[in-house]
């Protein structure tokens, strides 16, 4: 397996946040579009039993990552003043550089960041009866959309076989992703990047705790449960492109059961691995009702964490 780090550019603003699950969903509909059915289906191969194509991450501001899930007394020494540390807690995003530090240390280094901004948009459905908005589902409505300054770039972090992907082609095909747009509303514009650079990531050495990069459905056979922490996460999810017509069983998924993004896990014994987690759905154990053969990413990137001094 090869871990690196796609760097891209946000073209517009995004309806849906860059959430790795998501994202990989979209990988597949584009390994599709290139390799047709027999190559999606190729990749997928033990996908379900352990051996993904690929694990994608959330997208994160440049440099940066999202600050562990931990109980305050694990990781916070500063001020007594409640107000002050509330709003050390506010600062969601810790340097990359600085992930070799001892968690106490590395949580002091925290910023605020910036993943895009939230702002409401006026959207309107045209009668065609009467050529202008109206009242119902024709009335004029706010939604929200993610905006990102100018020189905002994100990092995805990854983890595929190149057996199954190369590098080029996984770059490829978040390009692909980039140009159609990513999430709600993309038909109208929302959701476009452009990859700008990939960079290798080295693989890690033995470790006990490591923190998740997407959303992720842990592996209790091989997790100590008194030192792991997570917030949990359901996923209602919905099939993309052709298949979101349902051919008669409609478009939505069973509902999924996920670890957010940024759980702390402790593992039985010393680990080495680039990904963590369980892969979801297959034809053994369907998601779909639709299409039985989906799967839903279950893995997560990790990145290993020191816990004490």
């Amino acid at each position: 397996m090869i871990a690196s780090i796609f760097t891209i550019r946000p073209l517009s603003p995004f309806g849906t946040p860059l959430a790795g699950d998501s994202l990989f969903g979209q990988l597949c509909w584009a390994l599709a579009l290139r390799r047709g059915k027999e190559g999606l289906e190729k990749a997928l191969a033990g996908y379900d039993s352990g051996m993904p194509f690929a694990v994608i991450s959330d997208g994160f501001p440049s440099g940066l990552l999202p600050r562990p899930t931990l109980p305050a007394e694990f990781v916070e020494s500063g001020p007594s003043d409640p107000k002050l540390r509330k709003q050390i807690r506010s600062l969601k995003w810790l340097p990359a550089a600085q992930a070799n530090l001892p968690l106490p240390d590395w949580v002091q280094k925290a910023v605020a960041g910036d993943a895009g901004m939230l702002a409401a948009r006026t959207q309107n459905t045209i009668n065609r009866h009467t050529g202008t908005t109206g009242r119902g589902i024709f009335a004029p409505r706010q939604v929200e959309q993610i905006v990102f300054k100018p020189e905002t770039r994100l990092d995805i972090h990854t983890v595929h076989d190149p057996a199954h992907v190369t590098t080029d082609e996984l770059q490829g095909l978040l390009s692909d992703i980039g140009l159609s747009g990513f999430g709600r509303d993309s038909s109208t514009g929302l959701g476009k990047f452009e990859v700008e650079c990939v960079n290798g990531k080295p693989a890690p050495g033995d470790f006990l705790h490591a923190m998740t990069l997407a959303p992720c459905a842990p592996d209790a056979s091989t997790l100590d449960e008194t030192g792991c922490w997570w917030q949990p996460v359901t996923r209602f999810g919905r099939h993309g492109s052709t298949a979101a017509l349902g051919a008669g069983g409609g478009p939505f998924k069973k509902p999924v059961l996920l670890a957010r993004t940024g759980a702390v896990l402790k593992w039985q014994s010393v680990q080495s691995s680039l990904f963590h987690g369980t892969g979801l759905g297959g034809a053994s154990r369907p998601i779909s009702a639709v299409i039985p053969g989906t799967v839903h990413q279950g893995y997560a990137p990790v990145i290993p964490l020191i816990m004490g001094q």
